[in-house]
């Protein structure tokens, strides 16, 4: 084998390895989402992380 053989045998390698490993953490990414609980949040709320801010009015109340 020539120096270019081996080059070429490296790259095919390599490359079917980086498949495998991508369908591998996939396939890992898959069963993590459907080990997850559902959350118990109602999903006409909106927003998760932020809550409405409502300014005070003319008189100081909120609203």
């Amino acid at each position: 084998m020539n120096i270019l053989d081996i080059l070429i045998t490296i790259i095919v390698v390599t490359i079917l390895v980086t498949i495998v490993l991508g369908v591998i953490t996939y396939i890992a990414y898959k069963l993590r989402l459907a080990r997850r609980p559902d959350s118990p949040r109602d999903e006409s709320d909106g927003a998760w992380y932020f809550e409405r801010h409502v300014p005070p009015g003319p008189s100081g109340e909120a609203g």
